[in-house]
């Protein structure tokens, strides 16, 4: 080390704290997470009456006229009962609400947001995957579930100028450099973020390295990702990178908008809807894959995995076989059948640990309506990492908070749910530390081709590390969410460093 000392290097000395690779969030919505920085957050609302005063006291706080936007309700509020505009109405009677529930899949909004939007008295989607939910009277409920009913309304709010997305930029970043993430996966993308991205990399402004896919749509022209390959062919990295595209093939269990194999267990019929129609969603994957580009899939259900697993196989049927490392994102559940596939096909799981949060409340509505016969294999970390599959962790930020640290808390200290009434044990899905990190470190650097520039401190690869307060090992894992991020180096440059830091 010494060799390398100049008149202008900083030593700093870790007094035998714990220093490790740079944190990879595989699983991101970097601007989306920046712009909700400014709206109202009802993740931390504990029951419907303390979510339905924060939304008064922000609304109080507001310049009259103008929208109130939030996101973070989550549906275990409402116990099963329907998500309601009145609520809404009796405490902001005179401009339009829209909430965004903490999973962005569904929206919450008022009678004078329904109005503004014409589809008070219902729309016509032209996607089954997406609706106005509709009362018996023949009006909206308040409720839209997925992208097309939400945009109907979203697309009223006044969108934010670049300079409104500069400014919320710079904060996320300034947060994200506290929590230790070097690295992050986005999982939307299109020709605005990367302008904003690219003009922050040519600053110098971008404190962490950022993957970013074209995110397609059903009915998208396959010729777009042609275009965007070509329009992006100069960022190969290491700080702004392209090279992938993102689909969703189904929604969330919560809006029972994601594709079962078998029917919810509310005692309906239903069994979710893909967002696409199979020979599509196929013919889209081919199509990517044939050019080189790294597939993401947002497949919640089992019925989504496995037909996000049969797309990547039949690519490699039309295609050859290659190292294409195709992704499904989430992976909340899975069909034992399809288990060994993730190996096979070389398939990565992208998954989030604290997203797997169904072992706490009873009156969680994931665990209601996945019912105890899917739990086993409910966000199964240790089932797929055993069979052979490359994890990668993330966030899914702003879904739950960005912090790796609490992600990894969450996979040591998982519930396992008493099983005593079946016929088997329920797996213990936690997966050891070691594990964890390795997925938000080398798992996430194979995640996008980089395991040879970073993921590990080894000479010749990337100066991204982290000093911790604690060293991780030597903690009982209750206290690992207390640990604290000390200082943060992105390329060899201190990008966040505590001010309370011994021995720096």
């Amino acid at each position: 080390m010494q060799a390398w000392r100049g008149s202008q290097s900083e030593m700093i000395d870790a007094g035998g704290r714990l220093v490790i690779p740079g944190l990879i969030d595989s699983h991101f919505h970097l601007l989306m997470g920046a712009r909700a920085l400014g709206n109202l957050q009802l993740d931390a609302a504990t029951d419907l009456e303390d979510c339905l005063a924060r939304i008064h006291n922000f609304a109080a706080s507001q310049p009259q006229g103008q929208w109130l936007t939030g996101r973070g309700w989550r549906y275990a509020l409402f116990r099963g009962a329907a998500i309601d505009r009145n609520l809404l109405d009796a405490i902001v009677p005179d401009r339009p609400v829209y909430l965004s529930a903490f999973d962005g899949h569904t929206a919450w909004v008022n009678t004078a947001a329904l109005e503004l939007a014409g589809i008070l008295h219902g729309a016509d989607i032209s996607s089954d995957f997406s609706r106005v939910v509709m009362r018996d009277d023949g009006t909206a409920s308040g409720e839209l579930r997925e992208g097309p009913a939400m945009q109907m309304v979203r697309q009223h709010i006044p969108a934010p100028t670049e300079e409104d997305d500069a400014r919320m930029l710079r904060l996320a970043l300034r947060e994200l450099a506290a929590l230790g993430i070097t690295s992050v996966h986005n999982m939307d993308g299109d020709e605005r973020q990367l302008a904003l991205y690219r003009t922050f990399a040519a600053r110098d402004a971008l404190s962490l390295r950022i993957y970013l896919p074209l995110s397609i749509s059903p009915g998208m022209d396959p010729q777009r990702i042609d275009e965007w390959i070509a329009q992006n062919a100069d960022l190969r990295g290491p700080l702004l990178r392209c090279g992938c595209v993102k689909l969703f093939i189904d929604g969330v269990v919560e809006s029972k908008t994601a594709l079962l194999l078998a029917p919810y267990a509310d005692g309906s019929d239903d069994c979710g809807i893909a967002n696409y129609e199979r020979a599509e969603f196929f013919r889209l994957i081919a199509h990517a894959d044939a050019l080189g580009q790294q597939v993401f899939v947002h497949g919640i259900g089992d019925g989504a995995v496995r037909l996000t697993l049969d797309a990547y196989a039949a690519a490699q049927h039309a295609n050859g076989m290659r190292d294409s490392r195709h992704r499904v994102e989430h992976v909340e559940l899975i069909d034992s059948a399809d288990v060994p596939r993730f190996a096979q096909l070389g398939v990565i799981a992208a998954m989030q640990p604290l997203h797997a949060g169904f072992g706490y409340d009873e009156h969680n509505t994931w665990r209601r309506l996945a019912g105890p016969t899917r739990w086993p294999l409910g966000f199964a970390w240790r089932t797929l990492r055993d069979a052979g599959a490359t994890l990668a962790f993330g966030s899914d930020w702003p879904v739950v908070s960005a912090d790796p640290l609490r992600g990894i808390a969450a996979a040591q200290n998982r519930i396992k749910l008493d099983f005593s009434s079946f016929d088997s044990d329920f797996p213990d899905q936690r997966i050891t530390l070691e594990e964890t990190l390795a997925a938000y470190t080398v798992g996430g650097s194979y995640a996008e081709f980089m395991e040879h520039e970073k993921g590990q401190l080894v000479p010749g690869k990337l100066a991204d590390l982290v000093m911790l307060s604690d060293d991780l090992f030597a903690l009982p894992t209750a206290a690992l969410s207390k640990t604290q991020v000390e200082i943060t180096v992105m390329g060899g440059k201190i990008v966040y460093q505590r001010s309370t830091s011994k021995g720096v």
